[in-house]
């Protein structure tokens, strides 16, 4: 055991000794590019098909190792609807386990959800038709099956959903799917030194050692001179990033979850928690190559101090590189947008409840889920204020519905910053107003509870029956 830890030892210092020695353009220079995933739109009447299987691809060293996925790919293509389509979903699930898949921010019926009331069998399909009524936003679709939904999102069961609407479609923003309007799906990962995904099941929270995008590590983007676009969905289990460019530059905040901000908000960071979206818009018309980083820039002795102790933190904090080329845009002029849907802060409160989230035990209000008990029913159409809190900062979602925060420790948001969410961060005394739009029974609930799936796999969920 002592010359086991002397080599380890001795290996590490060997390869902190090479990182220190390296300059860093040799490191930049072994990214990979961004892989964009396949766009699936509903036009015509064209069913939008979703297979979940299992396939092959390389995580790391170009190592080949089985991972799930959607229609032959590690992860899904991202689906692209518009306000006012109706859509022909088409799911198979050709996994050897039962899946139930949700797709969190859409707004219709639990019937049409599916969720944890519609699980599919090994080889069973489901074809609902689902009306797209809401305004433009960022969804994302993915595996919520009981007790399994952080193992098979982890697996690669996630891909994003966008929907569009006419408003949206004709605003002075970056639109052009994969050019300028990119979709970064976020997973921290333990790979073994086969390329192999590691996961234990029975942990109270997952944080890997290793940052992926789109099923990448530190990946490039070679991207025109421009404003780029990047919506950003945080698909790791438990873990919420800090996020900046890493040059401090100044980027736009122009949406979250399901809408628009009333306005752009410009910061140098900004947080993403589990199952939180984000869209930003960064200025590329100036300047060399930029990286999208998680917490503070590194330098070459941090990267050799991780080696000896991580304290957790990510081997690479990169997100993701971009590398603007070609002249200047002719019109580098600032974004600019104003939509008429934008959130307001509901006056009619039905009813207040409160919720405390032990996230370390899995439970909500000191109980574990039931299938046999309703912990919320709800009028169609009513507004009720949630007060959430937690044992320690955690993510907060909800299925079927939306809410904007009305105060964050008892401090109201500011009203240029209102916005309809589904998912929170929960990091003290989070206070929301919840608009149930729509109807779900006894046997297609919505649920809500824990955004970190290891939680909610334990228990940290409840049901929700709208009538």
């Amino acid at each position: 055991m002592e010359n086991y830890s002397r080599r380890r030892l001795f290996k590490k210092t060997l390869i902190a000794t090479a990182l220190v020695a390296t300059p860093a353009p040799l490191l930049a220079a072994s990214r990979q590019p961004l892989v964009i995933p396949p766009l699936l739109e509903s036009r015509r009447g064209r069913p939008v098909i979703l297979s979940t299987e299992s396939t092959q691809t390389a995580l790391i060293d170009g190592k080949l190792v089985e991972v799930w996925g959607f229609n032959g790919r590690y992860l899904g293509p991202t689906v692209r609807v518009k306000q006012g389509d109706f859509v022909k979903l088409n799911y198979r699930n050709n996994l050897t386990q039962l899946v139930a898949l949700n797709i969190q921010g859409l707004q219709t019926s639990g019937e049409l959800l599916g969720s944890i009331g519609h699980s599919l069998k090994p080889g069973e399909g489901w074809a609902p038709i689902v009306p797209i009524t809401q305004s433009a936003g960022t969804c994302y679709y993915h595996s919520c099956t009981l007790a399994s939904s952080a193992y098979q999102n982890y697996r690669g069961l996630v891909g994003m959903w966008i929907i569009d609407d006419d408003e949206s479609r004709k605003a002075n923003l970056p639109n052009k799917y994969g050019v300028n309007d990119i979709p970064l799906i976020l997973q921290d990962q333990r790979i073994n030194s086969a390329g192999t995904q590691l996961f234990q099941q029975n942990e109270p929270h997952f944080y890997g050692e290793r940052l992926f995008v789109n099923g990448q590590e530190a990946p490039y983007l070679n991207i025109p001179r421009d404003w780029v676009r990047l919506r950003i969905l945080n698909a790791s289990l438990s873990r919420g990033y800090d996020l900046r460019m890493d040059d401090e530059r100044d980027v736009l905040i122009i949406a979250q979850d399901q809408g628009f901000l009333p306005q752009s908000k410009t910061v140098k960071q900004f947080f993403v928690g589990p199952g939180e979206r984000v869209e930003i818009l960064v200025d590329l018309n100036e300047g060399e190559n930029v990286s999208l980083i998680v917490g503070t820039k590194r330098g070459l002795l941090d990267k050799a101090k991780l080696l000896f102790n991580s304290n957790g933190e990510l081997a690479d904090n990169t997100v993701l590189e971009l590398r603007p080329e070609g002249l200047l845009s002719v019109f580098n002029g600032k974004p600019s947008f104003q939509f008429s849907e934008a959130a307001v802060l509901p006056t009619q409160i039905k009813q207040e409840r409160s919720f405390h989230l032990d996230a370390t035990n899995g439970m909500i209000n000191q109980k574990r889920f039931d299938p046999r008990r309703i912990d919320v029913n709800a009028k169609q159409g009513s507004v009720e204020r949630w007060t959430i809190s937690s044992s320690i900062p955690t993510g907060f979602r909800i299925q079927g519905a939306r809410f904007v925060i009305e105060s964050i420790d008892d401090k109201a948001t500011d009203a240029a910053e209102l916005v309809w969410k589904d998912t929170v961060w929960i990091n003290g005394k989070v206070r929301i107003l919840v608009k149930f739009d729509n109807l779900s029974s006894n046997t297609q609930p919505f649920i809500f509870g824990s955004s970190d799936l290891m939680q909610a796999d334990k228990g940290a969920i409840g049901l929700i029956v709208v009538q």
